[in-house]
């Protein structure tokens, strides 16, 4: 019996890791053709440096995408569209997608960067992501979509990176529940 409890608790965890890293990447797929809008109280651009910088009550929306920031910066190398880097900064700064499968995800953080030709975003400063009942939290998280690899980590022994998974909301391959609900 206490084997059993081991293995549904490893496939709980195998389970928990893919559904921590496949968040951003089932994002509803038409959300990257739409538009992008940018609110914010000011908007300054640097033409020479290809820098666009929208400070106060930042709002972002592209999609189902939401993101609020204080200041977000956006930076095309090069003037190349394909390798812009987005910052956002907060307290925290936000953010928020439904997924193809009806599923929102949200999260928040001090710092969210996303660099978009290597498909990587970063997490920093109370960095929390959070689907459904289901969350992560650490000092810094980082997820490289197309890999789709997610990592967490949290700053010194005092601190640990939380994982919260809700057992109705994850399933195995049979369908089935899986049973254990926390892991740190």
């Amino acid at each position: 019996m206490k084997s059993k409890m081991k293995k549904n608790s490893l496939k709980l965890l195998l389970v928990s890791a893919l559904l921590a890293t496949s968040l951003p990447a089932l994002a509803l797929t038409g959300d990257s053709d739409k538009p992008v809008n940018i609110d914010s109280v000011n908007q300054s651009l640097d033409l020479q440096g290809n820098v666009a910088t929208f400070t106060g009550n930042v709002i972002v929306t592209q999609g189902s995408i939401k993101i609020t920031a204080d200041k977000v910066v956006v930076t095309r190398p090069g003037g190349d569209s394909k390798k812009t880097i987005v910052d956002a900064y907060g307290a925290p700064a936000t953010f928020y997608q439904m997924q193809d499968n009806g599923k929102p995800v949200q999260g928040h953080a001090s710092k969210l960067h996303y660099e978009l030709a290597n498909d990587f975003v970063e997490l920093t400063g109370n960095a929390f992501i959070q689907q459904l009942d289901s969350n992560i939290k650490g000092d810094r998280i980082t997820y490289l979509v197309k890999e789709q690899k997610m990592q967490a980590y949290s700053q010194g022994e005092s601190k640990r990176v939380t994982t919260v998974l809700v057992p109705s909301q994850l399933q195995d391959k049979n369908g089935s529940t899986a049973s254990p609900k926390k892991s740190n």
